[in-house]
């Protein structure tokens, strides 16, 4: 999987956790003893699950382990530990945590030489099988074998990790075994490395005269793959910008690979790159939770690194392949525009193209890995950027001189070499390029003289005080996260976790000198000393189709320089390949659970509920047990517009909850009221959903807008009151209001249209599901095409038909929160329930039970003028074309609801029939990068993504449902699927999430317990049948099946019966 910068986020620090997880501090460590250790090996203590580090000594080895520092890290209530590996070399980072959700990675420096992938492809092909393991896909089967909680591997811009996490100790040693031999031991099969790389293949291609000929084709998961990513005009704009500014170091070469360059990588490189990298000299082992370090060490010394000896050029992996006195600039020349191409915006048909974007990037003269520093530029790098009130959205975005920002905008330290970015898209072209550096550098220059905002500094850190208390799920996770990049680039892996070091700095720095954040944009951001790309990506319609010529211009002059020879050997090449794929695999060699490791009842996922009921009307108060949440009160707030707000208004609904606590109130502006917000709570979010019926999905849904916040105790009656207050006196109509809620749509419109490049398999499945399930319609109406659509329309609506929105969205919010309507849920400490109570009563329940509005819903203008239509799909078999370069293809047949006695058997079918048939056919033998199979409430899908054979697939698809209807699945495939889907139900909870099914969809323990007791009830005849039933013609021909996919095959798709549509422009 390839894994983006981890900071490169497109409004620079999005979140106060970011902050948390990229902060690094002064070391408070033990000190090491005077003497070395290194020789004598010390007296492991026998440790228990629990026990922690205590007792282990800085300066002893545990088994050929040196502990070098321990400090304890009261911010997050953890102890770090920090090893060496005696003869290797081998870098380990240890967090000893009370949480039952252990976490393992290793972790491997792998610096791209060029931009042919090969640390990319070689994180796959590792995953194929290893000495112990001969098994061509471990990773895939162990995901059947095991209750964990995450299981992934992941290719950075500098390195490759592989990282796994779970509660059960027996699955850690098991998944420990198999990740550790295929990092260090992997078979690295030349037929592997063809079906995860790149390969040749023999195609028939229709000629002139309708005979049949050969033409050359590339094949390859990761070539597909990266094919879709290159599709993408913020992966292409981001990814160039990143090679122009660092050319000459490691990060002017793409490290997943560009399509252009993946075939240029051969076998043999890929093999010499895993002897050089993947050595226990350039690695570092990360380890987080309550399981005994010593266990770990002992498994890493006896079965691993004892083989191996120090390897000195492993060690001296760098990434840091350039000085900084390269990016030293010539003070008297401007800096060049240069020019690319991309893609053209999916839908937009006005003048302005959403992908037309431009960045000004520079090299900032900051180490990576410096802990106080990055911190603080974080923090500069949001006040100038995020939110309404921020000088560069004024400058920029109020000003229409941009739609939004663009990725590249931000401070990023995910490079070892530190940049600052200010990018912008939606622009007219060139010739507005001139007014937006102005801008910029009026914006600058008025932060120098007038400085941040105190409040925006002050909810800045309040935010950051939330995070810290805030309890994330798999927490062990973000730290790893957070420590990657600074091993990558040689930091201080503890001082990487310490937090207060960092904040008594700045407030000293603060206290010392008012202006101490400002000074950071004059001496880095301002600076002209050093390198800076302005770079402007032009779209053009033509773009993909483009590409796609070039690979076959390319592929066509290979072709001609083939022999019969050569082609005889791609083609055998090819069929021994298949015959790799087809191989019986010894799958009993991998360590495995057994139902027995599942308890019969789980009570720790059960929802402990108390009602306690407030106002006048006696509205009730869901309160959720849990045993801590730090004291955050968690709130959420359900509205049933089910029968309140008509169809007519559902389609501008998710533009409502989008816009809403962004546009003004009376009494708050709107670039106030984010500074007001971040103040007092974690933010508020809006969304709208659509519930199918437990009992009845095809004929009944609820539909519902949920508002959600959390906030510390002193905190609670202001944060009732702006909610009460956007709830009830949002100023819609206001000129400023009006101007910020055109700049919301048209972020939406190009945010909307830039993700069909990667969530086309999303989409497809939602359009797919109309006409089977009464939800359908809803979900397409809130996050499908048809709103992908009507965003496009509404982004380029005059001025009267903007006011007209507005008038739609003000009747919206007066039908929509009504008190009636609404229920409540709060996790929060017990000692807090009456607080958070009372606050409710008097802040929210009694003003709006006092002031609920009179309104009956109207037809408008906009609505008559632009006439409702329920969205239907116009045949069976959809096509629907972009300027994208690879397919997502879904086939989606009705089914049963949540609570009908099938729902449970189908569930492990689907499971079933997505690991054991349909990702070989369609994933090792097809080359699509994912596939999948699932069973809804009321549908039943089966999808793929990024993939390149749709005919294939279809014919998969269909092979899929005979293969189960044919009981072609033993004993050990169905309890593989049960443990997988147990590693879901039983996943840990957080705080934030407990007690959500509950409130949300009336999922009770009792129905909890019943489904698990059903699914260990289970047997494969039970499966069969219920199979049977569903999968065998005529059933398996009802339904949809929905393509999202390539322009160009468009004509084909219409010849073979579908319904076909470009979207490349607004309907």
């Amino acid at each position: 999987m390839l894994r983006r910068g981890l900071s490169a986020s497109k409004r620079g620090v999005a979140h106060a956790h970011a902050l948390r997880q990229a902060t690094t501090a002064a070391s408070s460590a033990v000190p090491r003893r005077l003497f070395s250790a290194a020789a004598t090996q010390s007296q492991s203590p026998q440790l228990k699950r629990g026990d922690g580090c205590k007792a282990l000594q800085v300066g002893d080895v545990y088994h050929n382990f040196e502990l070098k520092r321990v400090a304890t890290v009261p911010e997050y209530n953890i102890d770090a530990l920090e090893l060496e590996h005696v003869r290797t070399k081998a870098q380990y980072l240890h967090i000893e945590a009370k949480d039952s959700n252990n976490v393992f990675a290793v972790m491997f420096r792998t610096p791209p030489a060029s931009s042919n992938g090969v640390p990319h492809i070689l994180e796959h092909t590792v995953l194929c099988g290893s000495q112990k393991f001969p098994v061509r896909d471990p990773f895939f089967n162990m995901i059947k074998r095991s209750l964990n909680t995450y299981m992934n591997a992941l290719t950075g811009y500098d390195h490759t990790m592989y990282p796994f996490s779970t509660t059960n100790e027996k699955d850690w040693k098991n998944l420990l075994a198999v990740y550790l031999d295929a990092a260090f031991f992997p078979n690295l099969h030349k037929y592997d490395f063809l079906q995860e790389g790149h390969r040749l293949e023999i195609a028939e291609s229709e000629g002139a005269g309708g005979e049949g000929e050969s033409e050359l084709v590339y094949k390859g998961v990761v070539f597909n793959e990266m094919k879709g990513v290159m599709s993408d005009s913020n992966n292409i704009f981001g990814t160039r910008l990143q090679q122009k500014l660092l050319d000459g170091t490691i990060y002017g070469h793409v490290s997943g690979g560009d399509p252009s360059h993946i075939p240029e990588l051969t076998y043999e490189e890929l093999r010499a790159f895993h002897a050089k990298h993947y050595h226990p000299s350039n690695a570092c082992f990360y380890s987080y939770g309550d399981l005994p370090l010593t266990d770990h060490l002992q498994y890493l010394d006896e079965q691993i690194l004892h083989k191996f000896e120090y390897r000195a050029d492993s060690a001296a992996t760098r990434v840091d392949s350039a000085p900084f006195d390269i990016f030293k600039a010539d003070k008297t020349k401007p800096t060049e525009l240069q020019v690319i191409e991309g893609p053209s915006s999916n839908m937009t048909a006005g003048e302005v193209d959403p992908n037309t974007k431009f960045c000004m990037s520079k090299f900032v003269n900051i180490a990576s890995t410096d802990p106080f520093d990055t911190f603080v530029m974080r923090i500069v790098g949001y006040l100038l950027t995020n939110g309404p009130s921020s000088p560069l959205y004024k400058a920029l975005i109020d000003s229409n001189l941009a739609q939004d920002f663009s990725i590249g905008t931000g401070f990023d330290t995910s490079t070892y070499y530190s940049t600052f970015g200010v990018g912008v898209e939606g622009i007219e072209g060139e010739s507005s390029i001139p007014a937006i550096q102005e801008a910029v550098q009026k914006a600058y220059e008025e932060v120098l003289e007038h400085g941040f905002e105190k409040e925006r500094v002050d909810g800045l850190l309040h935010q950051l005080e939330l995070s810290l208390k805030h309890i994330v799920g798999n927490f062990g996770l973000t730290l790893m996260h957070g420590s990657s990049s600074v091993w990558t680039h040689r930091g201080g892996l503890i001082e990487n976790l310490q937090l207060n070091p960092i904040l008594t700095k700045l407030d000293e720095e603060m206290k010392r000198d008012p202006r101490f954040l400002e000074s950071y944009v004059r001496d880095y951001i301002m600076a002209n000393d050093t390198k800076e790309v302005h770079l402007l990506m032009k779209p053009k319609e033509s773009y993909v189709e483009d590409q796609e010529l070039r690979e076959r211009q390319t592929l066509a002059a290979l072709l001609s320089e083939k022999t019969n020879a050569d082609l005889d050997r791609i083609a055998h090449i090819a069929r021994e390949l298949e015959k790799h794929q087809q191989k019986p695999q010894p799958v009993d060699c991998l360590p495995t659970l057994t139902l027995a490791d599942i308890p019969l009842k789980e009570e720790r996922n059960f929802d402990f509920v108390d009602v306690h009921p407030i106002g006048k009307s006696g509205t009730n108060v869901e309160f959720v047990r849990v045993p801590t949440t730090n004291e955050i009160s968690y709130l959420r707030l359900m509205f049933d517009i089910t029968d309140s707000l008509p169809l007519t208004y559902q389609l501008y609904l998710p533009l409502f909850t989008t816009v809403f606590g962004s546009l003004g109130t009376s009494q708050l502006p709107y670039d106030v009221l984010p500074t007001v917000i971040q103040n007092c709570s974690g933010g508020i979010s809006c969304s709208a959903i659509s519930n199918p019926s437990l009992v009845d999905a095809q004929n009944a849904s609820k539909q519902s807008v949920l508002l959600g916040s959390m906030c510390l105790p002193h905190k609670i009656d202001e944060t009732l009151q702006i909610l009460y207050s956007l709830m009830t006196d949002t100023q819609f109509l206001q000129p400023e209001n009006l101007n910020q809620l055109r700049i919301l749509i048209q972020m939406s419109a190009a945010n909307a249209s830039n993700s069909i490049s990667s969530s086309g398999a999303s989409l497809a499945s939602t359009r797919s599901r109309l006409g089977l399930t009464h939800s359908g319609v809803y979900h397409e109406l809130y996050g499908g095409l048809t709103q992908i659509e009507q965003l496009q329309k509404w982004s380029q609506c005059s001025d009267d038909e903007l006011r007209e929105l507005a008038v739609i969205l003000q009747e919206i919010a007066q039908l929509v929160f009504v008190p009636q309507n609404l229920r409540l849920s709060v996790v929060t400490e017990e000692k807090l329930r009456t607080q958070v109570a009372g606050a409710l009563e008097k802040h929210l329940l009694t003003p709006l039970e006092a002031n609920a509005p009179s309104i009956s819903p109207r037809t408008g203008s906009l609505l008559a003028s632009d006439p409702f239509v329920v969205p239907s799909l116009a045949s069976s078999k959809s096509y629907f074309g972009f300027p994208i370069s690879v397919n997502f293809n879904v086939k989606t047949m009705p089914s049963v609801s949540f609570a009908h006695p099938d729902h449970v058997p189908l569930s492990v079918l689907a499971q079933m029939m997505s690991s054991c048939y349909l990702h070989q056919q369609v994933r090792e033998q097809g080359g699509a990068y994912g596939s999948g199979v699932s069973q809804g409430e009321g549908y039943f899908s089966l999808s793929s993504h990024y993939d390149p054979n749709t005919w294939k697939t279809l014919t998969a698809y269909d092979n899929t449902l005979k293969w189960a209807a044919d009981g072609s699945f033993s004993d050990r495939d169905v309890q593989e699927a049960l443990l997988s889907i147990f590693s879901s139900i039983d996943a840990p909870k957080t705080p934030s999430s407990t007690g959500r099914m509950t409130f949300l969809r009336g999922i009770t323990n009792e129905m909890r317990q019943a489904r698990r007791e059903q699914y260990l009830q289970l047997q494969r005849r039970d499966l069969v049948d219920v199979a049977q039933k569903y999968f065998v013609a005529p059933a398996q021909m009802a339904g949809n099946t929905v393509i999202v996919g390539k322009e160009g095959a468009m004509k084909e798709f219409e010849d073979r019966g579908f319904a076909v549509k470009q979207f490349s422009t607004s309907a």
